[in-house]
């Protein structure tokens, strides 16, 4: 990809109310108190394809913690920052990147871009939710669910599995992520990986003959669904959450408990190798695993934390509660690349 190109496909956002602003050198002055007063201080770039609004809270919550270390986030889709990051691997302009596909994370640590990381915090972590070596490792858990508008539903005429969608009943009554979102590619790996590639491509034609409309992220999907568009939406759990608290008049499905499980995919750090600020980016990635980050996670945006004992948001059940799906995506990622074939075949936008 060309540097350009990469570039267009990112949408720059310095979080001013989350740093403190540096609009020139720090001076000796600041130098001096950062020292004293033991405070790190620096500049941090953070690469992530989740949703500003999901990552300002923990950023805010960063920098009450660490006020002069100034926090430059840049957003864009899973894959275009992982073009971004290999284009740039001889000259790593990010410290961190936050990211919505554990998948991806595995395959751009086989390529070498991420630094190992032997943070007892890292450490701490459940083996199938991080790299042996640390280079990446999962912040939170995200089960696939279906959402749905309570006024054009009932109880009794919802589906039960995900692969329901693609019946023609629900022809253009159905919302989703496309191609290019990294949580709705890590299910279809899933499910090709548990169902078989026929089953998963009859998957993918269904909801494509049933005029789903697709949208290139799930805030779209959930405000649709909550506005009446259209009664059922694929998301990830947290989006009928962060609805219901708007007042929508919006319900969960959580699919599959008769057959293969729930489906539970994680948001990802891995510490960019080459960073200029190598502390910094440690000292960031053990604090989104703090219970203070994790704390953020699961208040704010109604996310399952990683770390044991961090209380879930009140009315999010524990994922103890459901059948999941006997499936460990780190060693899914070489799949990836066939699972994109078989959907572009399928006609997913």
């Amino acid at each position: 990809m060309a540097s350009g190109l990469g570039a267009a496909m990112l949408v720059v956002a310095t979080l001013v109310g989350c740093s403190v602003p540096v609009a020139a050198p720090p001076t000796r002055a600041a130098d001096t108190v950062g020292q004293a007063t033991g405070s790190p201080t620096g500049e941090l770039v953070v690469y992530t394809s989740r949703a500003e609004s999901l990552f300002k809270p923990v950023l805010e919550e960063f920098n009450k913690a660490y006020p002069n270390v100034k926090v430059t986030m840049l957003t864009g889709n899973n894959g275009a920052l992982a073009a971004k990051l290999l284009e740039e691997r001889n000259n790593p302009q990010a410290d961190v990147l936050i990211n919505s596909d554990l998948l991806t994370m595995e395959s751009l640590a086989a390529e070498g871009i991420f630094a190992p990381n032997d943070s007892p915090t890292v450490k701490a972590v459940p083996e199938a939710y991080r790299a042996d070596d640390g280079a990446w490792v999962a912040l939170t858990l995200r089960p696939r669910v279906i959402m749905y508008n309570t006024t054009m539903l009932a109880p009794d005429e919802l589906p039960k599995s995900v692969m329901d969608l693609a019946d023609p009943k629900w022809k253009g009554k159905v919302g989703s992520a496309n191609s290019t979102n990294g949580a709705m590619m890590a299910q279809l790996v899933a499910m090709r990986h548990l169902l078989g590639e026929a089953q998963t491509e009859a998957f993918i034609k269904g909801l494509v003959a049933n005029e789903t409309q697709f949208f290139g992220g799930h805030t779209e999907v959930r405000k649709a669904v909550g506005a009446g568009e259209f009664p059922l939406g694929l998301v990830n759990h947290y989006y009928y959450h962060l609805s219901k608290a708007e007042g929508a008049p919006v319900g969960i499905i959580y699919p599959d408990q008769d057959g293969i499980g729930l489906i539970v995919n994680s948001t990802n750090a891995g510490i960019v190798k080459g960073s200029k600020n190598p502390e910094l980016a440690r000292l960031f990635v053990d604090f989104m695993l703090s219970p203070a980050g994790q704390k953020v996670y699961a208040e704010k945006n109604f996310e399952y934390p990683i770390v044991p004992g961090v209380e879930l948001a009140e009315g999010v059940p524990p994922l103890s509660d459901f059948k999941l799906a006997n499936i460990a995506f780190k060693t899914l990622w070489e799949e990836l690349e066939p699972t994109k074939a078989l959907a572009q075949q399928a006609g997913l936008p």
